[in-house]
């Protein structure tokens, strides 16, 4: 076997398996009989065809939810979950419009801008009006066009979050930075799952209308207990977040035990659905990206920790990664006495 021919079959063996025992001499004959005379490596250009072209197979398989893989399945949960959060978010968004309007008003002083003000309070308006349209879009059916809208959505979203980043000292870069907190990993979940898996709507259907129904249920309580008239009701004396605690009626109340203790319950229901199936337990492990800095953002919050953690986008990314991480483990560690099962009965019946 020569060189080059042994540099095309690496190329090649990015191709799945069905595909390469259906075609790979095939494409290795064409390969060959076209390379220039002395040639020893494959070209630029030739390499990027053979891996653009890999890569354009495996999506499409993997959109249309074939092959033996059940990471698009997961993909697709993990993508309806996530879209179902941004959506709440934006509903947390509207709720919470009229209280901040007013609290915007009250706090201006002669001379301030009123559309300085108002931008960095509700800028971020468009881009959850953006997500409920991928999301109308994806549920009657339109994936292309969802996915094409979802993938501009995510590329604005982190446009912004970098110059939030790179420009902290303007006026309106927080808007930009507070992008970069757990709404970032839902997106790009949510995108993910338009382009790389059976879509959100198949992810619902793996759920059932009781696991839609419990995760529409444990979402509303989220964006209950951490919106703006939820916080007034509770403590009215200062509607928002307070690390001390505060008694209504002769009942004491802590929102942020309150908030730690609906993000846990939260995680648990997500596992007790998803655990049961080799596809949900991958989406468990998907939507620990977003989890896990929920979850320590929470924890943080209880402890007493004041910190804008969305403007430390180092922080998200590795907690993301670790939360990631430990799922999985976890999935593996839960799945080899099955495996080990498997492989002894193929070696009995050999």
């Amino acid at each position: 076997m020569s060189t080059l021919e042994r540099s095309y079959r690496r190329l090649l063996a990015w191709y799945p398996a069905e595909h390469r025992a259906a075609h790979e001499e095939e494409m290795l004959d064409v390969l060959l009989s076209t390379a220039k005379p002395g040639q020893a490596r494959p070209s630029i250009a030739e390499t990027f065809d053979l891996l653009r072209g890999a890569v354009r197979i495996r999506l499409r398989r993997a959109a249309n939810g074939a092959g033996e893989s059940v990471w698009p399945g997961a993909l697709s949960i993990a993508g309806f979950l996530a879209m179902l959060m941004l959506v709440a978010d934006g509903v947390r968004f509207a709720v919470n419009a009229p209280h901040l309007l007013s609290a915007v008003n009250k706090g201006l002083s002669e001379g301030d801008s009123r559309w300085y003000a108002y931008v960095n309070q509700f800028g971020t308006g468009p881009y959850w009006l953006a997500w409920a349209g991928v999301a109308f879009l994806a549920w009657r059916g339109s994936r292309r066009a969802a996915a094409r809208a979802a993938c501009a959505v995510t590329a604005a979203q982190l446009a912004l979050i970098v110059y939030g980043f790179g420009f902290p000292d303007l006026w309106n870069a927080s808007v930009g930075a507070s992008l970069g907190g757990v709404p970032l990993p839902l997106a790009i979940l949510a995108s993910a799952s338009l382009i790389a898996s059976p879509g959100p709507r198949h992810g619902a259907r793996s759920l059932g209308r009781r696991g839609v129904a419990g995760a529409v249920v444990v979402a509303a309580v989220l964006v209950t207990i951490t919106s703006t008239p939820f916080m007034a009701l509770i403590l009215p004396d200062d509607p928002w977040p307070a690390w001390e605690f505060h008694s209504m009626d002769g009942a004491v109340i802590r929102w942020d035990r309150l908030l730690l203790g609906v993000v846990l319950v939260t995680a648990l229901f997500l596992l007790v659905v998803l655990a049961p199936t080799r596809a949900g337990r991958r989406a468990a492990a998907l939507l620990a990206l977003a989890g896990t800095p929920l979850l320590a953002e929470a924890g943080l919050i209880n402890m007493g920790v004041l910190l804008f953690r969305h403007l430390v986008l180092p922080f998200l990314v590795a907690e993301s990664l670790i939360g990631f991480g430990l799922v999985m483990l976890v999935v593996r560690i839960v799945e080899l006495p099955v495996k080990v099962i498997a492989k002894r009965r193929e070696q009995a019946s050999a």
